[in-house]
């Protein structure tokens, strides 16, 4: 009995009981995925969505197979860089957990391998920038992290916003001439080496641009978006946004006792998470990417809320999001 409870008290997670709840999670995605063959059908996309839905329609079983080490993979790159640079004010594991749950709750849909990859890639993102505000930040991550979100408007094209603005806030943090030249370098090139290969093969070279304005861009995401937030996903995510604010004003209570470069990167992640949600509210553009991303960042957030609170108010609080990220399913 205290082995279970412990399962249920997320923020002192051990490596392997977070462990056991990621691949549970990887599990059921995979069983969505294998046992849902609608799920795999699209509309719209940015350039490379249509090879994602392609290989995905052709290939359920093995498109169904690599949702496992995709969210294994996912959930373990997000724990290890929030350990690693202590960004929350008590060491914890909870975020191995928690990035199964959030992974599986907003992939779980139509398109899922889409979805799927948008998570990967904002796994690799944020993985890779939060070791970017230290004093000993290295320049290969700052390049690998802006390669990834460089990556990410291809795949849909509702994540131009982001691409556009992130950047932006990088340099601004980061302020030195070499470390704007790598965050320009990096978020453009993924789009440079399509338009080349669009040249090599015939086309226009500035074709990637427009199939991202024009398709990415295209109404036809909000249509997607409705059909996507159903109302179990609107609960999860009521939820999500809810203990979104509690972990804030739990941040807000220990800031002091954090260290600048993790108090940039909470400044970071809130700024993110409020242009995501106007990006919702507000662009008739806005796709199931966007709540991906999202919930995501949300995600990274949340284990200093559980941190902060009475065990059982975290249990209780762990539990109802479990439950409603597994109502998805019904």
């Amino acid at each position: 009995m205290r082995r279970i409870a412990m399962i249920f008290d997320i923020a002192r997670h051990k490596f392997s009981e977070g462990l056991i709840t990621l691949m549970f999670f990887a599990l059921v995605s995979v069983f969505v995925a294998l046992f849902a063959p609608d799920l795999v059908v699209t509309e719209g996309g940015a350039p490379l969505r249509g090879f994602i839905d392609f290989f995905a329609i052709n290939h359920p079983v093995a498109s169904a197979l690599l949702m496992f080490p995709m969210v294994i993979y996912s959930g373990l790159r997000f724990a290890r860089a929030a350990v690693r640079v202590s960004l929350y004010s008590a060491s914890s594991l909870g975020l191995l957990a928690l990035g199964g749950v959030a992974i599986f709750a907003t992939t779980a849909s139509t398109g899922y391998m889409n979805l799927m990859i948008v998570a990967l890639l904002v796994s690799e993102l944020l993985g890779r920038l939060l070791y970017c505000f230290g004093a000993n930040m290295r320049m290969s991550y700052l390049f690998t992290a802006m390669l990834a979100l460089g990556i990410m408007p291809l795949v849909d094209g509702a994540l131009i916003p982001v691409a556009l603005a992130l950047p932006v806030v990088v340099i601004a943090v980061r302020g030195t001439l070499r470390e704007a030249i790598i965050t320009i370098v990096g978020v453009a090139f993924p789009t440079f080496v399509y338009c080349y290969l669009v040249w090599l093969m015939g086309g226009e070279f500035n074709d990637a641009f427009v199939a991202i304005w024009r398709e990415g861009g295209a109404f036809v995401a909000h249509d997607a978006l409705l059909s996507y937030l159903t109302l179990p996903r609107l609960i999860f995510l009521g939820i999500t946004l809810f203990l979104g604010v509690c972990s804030l004003i739990s941040y807000y209570g220990v800031r002091v006792t954090l260290v600048d470069s993790v108090r940039v990167i909470w400044r970071l992640l809130i700024a993110l998470q409020l242009m995501l949600i106007a990006m919702l509210l507000l662009m008739p553009c806005a796709s199931p990417a966007v709540v991906v991303v999202l919930v995501l960042v949300i995600t990274l957030m949340l284990p200093q809320l559980f941190i902060r609170v009475d065990v059982i108010t975290a249990t209780f609080a762990y539990l109802i999001w479990v439950v409603s990220a597994l109502g998805i399913l019904f």
